[in-house]
């Protein structure tokens, strides 16, 4: 999602006013950053990796953490599409993980009711929405597994056509749309050559962190290796 000065601006003048943000995406952040001094906040991060973080200055929101009931046959994908659909804006709610089998969100705590009311139904199935501590937070990391690619180049374009099997005309329009987002980035560059470590998403599909060459092939091709977050 791109971010625009105004929105930069609103963000700071929360920070400022009330003395905290709402959720902020890592692009936001980025963003921010630039504007302030290292002095000027304090950064809060759910858990290791999490894609949405709070800035503050003494004192933080009340946030609440909810689990889904009944969410094991659901994906991430699902249960995003559903709370866009009640038309909420993209800070007022956290990261969505899943943990034991079972999904959980964060969510800025004057919205519970809200919630509670209107999350009932995601994908065709019944759900229910449980208060947990939001202690439990702290038992949180992104799970994912390993899998090759057999890949002609390191540049970010070739990966992601070998990732979605798409054209290379398709690929690039994804760029051109924004829909790849490099090191919580989305202006990025086709030809941008990946390192070991890089995450990057790509709409519609996930998350992915590179891990770096496993092998080159006999024509001279190379065996990576991409880790695909769950």
């Amino acid at each position: 999602m791109k971010t625009n000065n105004y929105n930069v601006e609103k963000i700071i003048d929360a920070l400022n006013n009330h003395g905290y943000t709402n959720f902020l995406t890592r692009q936001e952040l980025m963003l921010v950053k630039g504007k302030l001094r290292h002095n000027e906040y304090e950064l809060y991060e759910l858990y290791p990796e999490c894609s949405k973080v709070i800035l503050y200055h003494d004192k933080l929101p009340d946030i609440k953490l909810f689990k889904i009931e009944n969410s094991s046959s659901l994906t991430h994908r699902d249960i995003l599409g559903t709370i866009y659909s009640l038309g909420l804006n993209e800070d007022t709610f956290g990261d969505i993980i899943k943990y034991h089998d079972s999904f959980y969100f964060f969510i800025m705590a004057h919205l519970d009711t809200y919630f509670k009311t209107n999350l009932t139904n995601i994908k065709n199935l019944n759900v229910t929405l449980t208060e947990v501590p939001l202690s439990l937070k702290d038992e949180f990391a992104l799970t994912y597994y390993p899998k090759e690619y057999i890949v002609s180049s390191l540049r970010i374009d070739n990966i992601v056509s070998t990732i979605t099997n798409e054209s290379r005309k398709s690929v690039l329009a994804k760029f051109t749309n924004n829909e790849v987002n490099l090191n919580y980035n989305d202006n990025v560059k086709p030809t941008k050559v990946l390192e070991v470590g890089d995450i990057f998403s790509i709409r519609r599909y996930g998350k992915y962190k590179y891990n770096g060459i496993k092998k080159i092939t006999k024509k001279g091709g190379f065996i990576i290796e991409i880790l695909i977050y769950t």
